[in-house]
């Protein structure tokens, strides 16, 4: 499998979640208004809400069909290691994972033999190629 496949899926994923997070974030931003530039709490409140708007639209492709829409389009699927899809815990730990190590995690993409990236082998999941019939 092509490491550039995932590579380009998270970009294309990441360019949909930016769509996400605008749409997300205009109800959020009208109703804090100039308090959200004045008041820490209300950034820090406003960064977790964008962070739980992600694990939403992460976690629910992954477990549904194992395919966010950038995975879709280039054919690959998220599953655990044994070739089913994730359960909730495993999207939480992925997710976990992935916030905690952000960039640095996909660098174990181009050093594992495997192919995976950090958050894929401590959440014991892997991407792989689909096929359609």
């Amino acid at each position: 499998m092509n490491r550039f496949k995932i590579l380009f899926a998270l970009g294309y994923d990441f360019i949909l979640l930016c769509a996400v997070w605008f749409m997300a974030a205009l109800p959020y931003v009208l109703w804090q208004g100039e308090t959200l530039q004045n008041r820490p709490a209300a950034s820090l409140g406003f960064q977790l809400y964008l962070l739980a708007i992600t694990y939403f639209y992460l976690t629910y492709f992954w477990t549904q069909s194992g395919q966010t829409p950038g995975l879709r389009t280039w054919k690959l699927k998220l599953v655990r290691e044994d070739g089913y899809l994730l359960t909730r815990h495993n999207a939480n730990l992925r997710f976990l994972w992935t916030v905690l190590f952000c960039l640095i995690g996909w660098v174990t993409l181009f050093t594992s033999r495997k192919q995976q990236s950090l958050q894929d082998i401590l959440s014991k999941t892997k991407i792989v190629p689909t096929y359609e019939q």
